[in-house]
């Protein structure tokens, strides 16, 4: 085949194929999520619902092989390069690692399939943008014909896909919590005879003792006394979720979920007006973003009722960053010594060295903080959920908007 054959088929199994098949893939795991009852005590998941999850499995599967076929003739078609030399490769590569981990780490590894749903909606979020960022696949400027473009920029975007992991993780903590508080507070006035809550119904809360990668002694300062000791349970571990369900709704209307979503997400999106050729396919592109992260903010609004404890969600967004850290850390020094080959000084400061630096140090600071006893669940969720804003300001605003010596073919190295 020729390259502009290689490249078309290439296109081609990015969108529509593999995109269309992680949708489906995402549809199958939030069905099963909805309709599977899972005992942990027993270790046996109920009939009902796990015919969807193999198949969302299989599906999933299948978008991997597709989505690993795009990017080897993404390869061949650019001349047989490394498929990361440009900000659509570089997104592309991540869509397929988030999902990767999800079915290698997280439902065969962890055996919590029941996030893998929203890492597919975290996939699919990154290929869209990636799509906002196509370009022709071709050779790379001289500057980047170097063995450290395998070395540095493979390790930020390894450490970068664990990040996106680790901002899910927290994002579903912050919803899941909310819904455990109200409930909790019906409860607690349900034990003291009070009427306040009463309409939320459901069953007692149950408390469990979930792991936590500072031991099991889970000490969470926004929860009540009586659930210091973990998390409430959730359907995920046997119990109705309905009284979850119910407090979410009442306590996060879609409407003002939506808004908020829309009007968060403009001031990272508008980067895209002044990245593109025309102020026209600047809106549309601004608009198809934020209209997309309103749409993965009702579907988790949504379905987070029925995912395991918060506690749990914490622990696996705390785990996932303190595993990528060290990545990104040998990423930027690997970085400082392609420098060095390149211009002749390890450091100088530029805007997307300052930007990985910083990232760096929000990173750095959110792990500290959760090593320091009693700093964790809502107020570390916001503190991983700001560094990974400025990952994506590091990514998407340095690239597109700043000028730097880093301006050089949408490299996100």
């Amino acid at each position: 085949m020729t390259e502009i054959q290689l490249a078309e088929l290439s296109r081609v199994l990015f969108f529509p194929v593999t995109m269309l098949l992680y949708l489906v893939a995402m549809g199958l795991y939030l069905y099963a999520l909805a309709f599977t009852k899972v005992d942990r005590a027993a270790d046996e998941p109920a009939i009902a619902g796990t015919r969807a999850l193999r198949l969302g499995t299989l599906v999933a599967a299948i978008g991997l092989a597709t989505h690993l076929g795009h990017i080897v003739t993404r390869s061949l078609a650019a001349g047989g390069r490394v498929p990361w030399g440009t900000m659509f490769e570089y997104s592309s590569v991540m869509g397929f690692l988030v999902v990767l981990a999800g079915l290698v780490v997280f439902q065969w590894r962890m055996r919590r399939p029941e996030v893998v749903g929203f890492l597919l909606l975290g996939s699919l979020l990154t290929m869209g943008a990636a799509l906002l960022l196509y370009a022709e696949p071709g050779p790379l400027q001289p500057i980047l014909n170097s063995h450290w473009l395998k070395i540095h920029v493979f390790a930020i975007m390894l450490a970068a896909t664990v990040f996106t992991v680790g901002f899910v993780f927290n994002g579903l903590h912050l919803i899941r919590d909310t819904a455990e508080q109200r409930v909790a507070e019906r409860e607690t006035a349900r034990l003291t005879g009070s009427t306040v809550g009463a309409a939320y119904g459901g069953p007692p809360v149950v408390v469990e003792n979930d792991e936590s990668p500072l031991g099991s002694d889970v000490e969470r300062a926004d929860a009540p006394a009586d659930l210091a000791d973990g998390g409430v349970r959730g359907p995920a571990d046997g119990d109705d979720d309905r009284a979850y369900g119910a407090a979410l709704r009442a306590t996060i209307s879609p409407w003002r979920l939506a808004a908020g979503t829309f009007l968060g997400t403009s001031v990272v999106s508008w980067v895209f007006i002044p990245a593109s050729p025309t102020v026209e396919e600047g809106v549309r592109r601004f608009l198809g973003i934020n209209l997309a992260l309103v749409l993965a903010a009702l579907v988790a609004w949504w379905f987070v009722a029925k995912l395991p404890s918060a506690a749990t969600l914490d622990s696996l967004a705390y785990r996932t960053i303190a595993f990528g850290f060290p990545i990104w850390t040998f990423a930027v020094l690997a970085g400082a010594v392609w420098a060095e080959q390149s211009w002749g000084r390890y450091w100088g400061w530029d805007p997307k060295e300052t930007s990985a630096f910083l990232t760096w140090v929000a990173y750095a600071a959110y792990l500290h903080a959760r090593a320091t006893r009693g700093f964790r669940g809502r107020g570390a969720a916001w503190l991983g959920i700001g560094a990974f804003a400025v990952l994506m300001f590091t990514y998407y605003a340095v690239n597109l908007v700043v000028t730097g010596l880093h301006s050089y073919g949408g490299l996100p190295g």
